[in-house]
């Protein structure tokens, strides 16, 4: 199948084998400095503490990413992926958006999606994770510039495919790993909140609190004492 053409010009550039998300100023850590490979780490994300079934997949991803930094000490990336009515059909589901860690082998980008066993039982190419849950090869990176699509991810719900900028049926942006949800991207990009308030909203680190309110999701209910306390041990002591 054809390859996706627009992911030429994604904006990551590579110096060495760390990568530069240019857009923040922010490095990606090359796993092989560290004496590890994308595969061995796949195999090692934690399936069990973390509920793959049931959780919401930027709650799950923030606690990934945290695991990579305390446990290996990797500064990892995300890829955030945004539907439309032609790619956002999942089974029964219609989905908006869809969030995976991402990690830098050698110079390139793999994307580590540990939530669907059976059917994700391996690291995937940016292209091939992007056909995966699209079934498509016209999709858009997002960048800053591009407003009105930053725009649309306070509404959340599936982008258009006919904008300003041509017809594509998915659109995706690349982030460090500490931007939790899209609001959290277009806080950052636009400066504003979802009502328009001024809001200076950077995350160049995992933010506890918002860490906290993921592990809880997902992995045990919000009204369990010890849920939380479990939660709890996990932020701030590990």
């Amino acid at each position: 199948m054809k390859l996706l053409i627009f992911l030429l010009s994604f904006s990551v550039s590579s110096f060495a084998n760390e990568i530069l998300l240019s857009e923040y100023n922010s490095t990606v850590t090359d796993i092989t400095s560290r004496g590890m490979d994308k595969d061995s780490l796949f195999e090692r994300m934690d399936r069990s503490f973390v509920k793959i079934k049931s959780s919401i997949c930027s709650n799950r991803a923030l606690m990934w990413v945290n695991d990579l930094k305390k446990r290996q000490n990797i500064d990892a990336a995300k890829i955030f992926l945004f539907y439309t009515d032609k790619s956002g059909e999942v089974g029964k589901k219609h989905w908006w958006y869809h969030v995976s860690p991402m990690v830098n082998e050698n110079g390139k980008l793999w994307v580590l999606d540990a939530g669907f066993p059976g059917w994700i039982d391996e690291p995937l190419s940016i292209s091939e994770w992007l056909e995966k849950f699209t079934s498509s090869n016209k999709c858009k990176e997002i960048k800053a510039g591009d407003t009105d699509l930053v725009q649309k991810m306070f509404n959340m719900r599936q982008y258009p495919r006919h904008t300003k900028h041509g017809y594509f049926e998915c659109y995706y942006r690349i982030t460090p790993s500490g931007y939790w949800t899209p609001e959290s991207i277009a806080m950052n990009i636009l400066g504003v909140d979802p009502e328009g308030a001024p809001v200076r909203h950077v995350r160049d680190e995992i933010d506890t609190d918002e860490l906290m309110q993921a592990c809880k999701e997902a992995t045990t209910s919000t009204f369990s004492f010890f849920g939380e306390e479990k939660c709890r041990k996990y932020v701030y002591r590990r």
